[in-house]
């Protein structure tokens, strides 16, 4: 039976980004994963790729087995515009009898801070931070080109259907060693109109996810080059998990 695949790259508005050619037709839906997509598969015959199984359909959450805060740090530089430094934080506040977890979650502080529906972070297995940077990466890949958000999302979309290529990668957090997985992406090196996307269409992205932290998710990478200063990067941003912070005070917070 051939049945709608859902959309795998999870997209959330970002209210503090400036988008080009969104118009009112194109608001998103509040729910994460909302999108309809034109894509038909058989989902008993589809063979979800290594990227795929990793980034949308793991449940990364299911390894939390108690309230904890996840602390990632983020840190845009480059030559093109300026940066920032900025921190988010993934609260598993509840643990359910069904499997899912509820969940706060704090993307970037005061002016930046992005707003993030409820109804996205409860009853959930998905770790939200993944989607809610490619929400803000595709926003800002049409701002930087004056390209239309969709063109980017179903761009990076193929991309990690077509990837099941990764390589282990040893991490360090809180002091310890971990075992991890770096999955890479070149999204755009294969359109043949490049010239549309200016210098960005070297951009790259690297997923570093590991069984073994809490959330599954240590790193996205991504690294637009300049072509004629390659020493220094154009745009590069990169988001890292920097501490996990185990504590029932946590849940005490947020309930009351």
């Amino acid at each position: 039976m051939i049945k709608y695949l859902p959309l795998l790259l999870v997209f959330l508005s970002s209210p503090n980004l400036v988008y080009a050619e969104k118009t009112a037709e194109e608001e998103l839906k509040p729910q994460i994963g909302s999108i309809d997509d034109s894509g038909m598969v058989d989902v008993n015959e589809y063979e979800f790729s290594n990227a795929e199984n990793k980034l949308w359909l793991d449940k990364h959450l299911l390894n939390i087995e108690q309230p904890v805060r996840l602390h990632y740090e983020f840190v845009k530089t480059g030559s093109y515009e300026d940066g920032f430094i900025d921190d988010i934080y993934l609260d598993i506040i509840q643990i359910n009898e069904d499997g899912t977890r509820n969940a706060a979650l704090q993307f970037f502080t005061e002016e930046r801070s992005q707003k993030v529906s409820p109804s996205n972070v409860e009853k959930i297995t998905g770790n939200p931070v993944i989607g809610i940077y490619m929400q803000g990466d595709v926003y800002e890949m049409s701002r930087l080109t004056d390209g239309g958000w969709k063109y980017f999302h179903r761009q990076i979309k193929l991309a990690i259907a077509d990837n099941n290529e990764s390589e282990p990668v040893t991490i360090k957090l809180n002091g310890k060693e971990y075992q991890g997985e770096k999955i890479t992406l070149y999204p755009f090196e294969k359109i043949q109109q490049k010239d549309r996307l200016k210098e960005f269409s070297n951009k790259s992205y690297e997923f570093i996810m590991s069984e073994e932290i809490p959330g599954k998710l240590y790193q996205i990478w991504t690294v637009i080059n300049d072509p004629a200063n390659p020493s220094v990067p154009l745009l590069e941003e990169k988001l890292t998990l920097t501490n996990v912070e185990f504590s029932s005070e946590i849940v005490a917070n947020k309930v009351n």
